[in-house]
């Protein structure tokens, strides 16, 4: 709850347990609510330093503790998931999302009529391969197996709050050797303006804390011309870790009021969130050349 609503919540829920002997200890209770409520949102930027046992800090230096406290969940997430320790995958990680990133890549060259000569999840060839290697590209929130690492750019930059986490624990793909990552927040990429051909982002834009300055900032760094490339869960639950459920319709919002254009969308079956009821792939441009 946000603003008065926590303090109502609160006696709310006290006022079916009180007894009328303990109604004086109400006014404490209303100034320590007014305290909490007049407490800041924590800052935008945090990033993680260190590796499991490390915590996230923010732009100056300071602890981030709620940060700290969902970027561990996520992190404890992927050094899990390298080890298949929930036998999530049929074999392993690096080969289950080796295959899934090179599927959305062919999912992006079939929507520019590229996919001729691909197979789905084979390697990239042809007319694709060739307009990737002239791509400087930019991953948002790519983990530790990104979609860049399933083919060859000119340039390849993941921005990642968790970035120093992957390198201390190991995780990095090696197919991603070719990748640099950048321990940032999507709210702040540290990029200049109109410096990238392409931005990914894959099941990142409903976990950050706001989805507005991200669309804002993808939309900064391209080119015009540039084109952007998401996939997003559709669902309506929010919790700690996805702060911002999204819909088709609140992530087009999103990304026009940023000045982008819509080429293509649609949703599939397929989703990361279990209660997500499908995948929104979508590919914008910024208008220009």
């Amino acid at each position: 709850m946000a603003g008065s609503g926590l303090k109502q919540g609160v006696r709310s829920a006290l006022a079916k347990l009180m007894r009328p002997g303990v109604a004086p200890i109400e006014p404490k209770l209303d100034r320590v609510l007014d305290r909490l409520e007049a407490q800041p949102e924590e800052p935008i930027g945090a990033i993680w330093r260190g590796g499991r046992e490390g915590h996230a800090i923010l732009p100056d230096g300071s602890p981030a503790l709620a940060a700290t406290r969902r970027m561990k969940q996520e992190l404890d997430y992927w050094i899990r998931a390298s080890q298949n320790l929930d036998n999530e995958f049929e074999s392993s990680m690096g080969k289950t999302f080796g295959r899934w990133q090179r599927i959305r890549l062919y999912e992006l060259a079939r929507c520019m009529g590229m996919e001729a000569g691909l197979e789905v999840g084979g390697p990239m060839r042809g007319e694709m391969e060739a307009w990737l290697a002239q791509q400087q590209a930019v991953e948002i929130g790519g983990g530790p197996w990104p979609c860049l690492a399933a083919g060859r750019f000119a340039s390849a930059m993941v921005v990642d709050p968790l970035a120093d986490g992957y390198r201390a624990e190991g995780l990095i793909a090696p197919e991603a050797s070719g990748v640099t990552y950048l321990a940032a927040a999507g709210e702040a990429i540290p990029l200049a303006g109109e410096s990238v051909d392409l931005v990914i982002t894959d099941n990142c834009l409903d976990h950050v804390q706001d989805p507005a300055r991200v669309a804002g900032e993808m939309a900064r760094v391209l080119r015009p011309g540039g084109l952007l490339w998401l996939l997003v869960d559709v669902m309506d639950q929010a919790d700690e870790l996805h702060p911002h459920p999204m819909s088709e319709a609140k992530a087009a919002e999103l990304l026009t009021a940023a000045g982008l254009e819509q080429r293509w969308g649609e949703v599939w079956d397929g989703h990361s969130h279990p209660r997500a009821k499908g995948q929104w792939r979508t590919l914008w441009e910024k208008p220009g050349e």
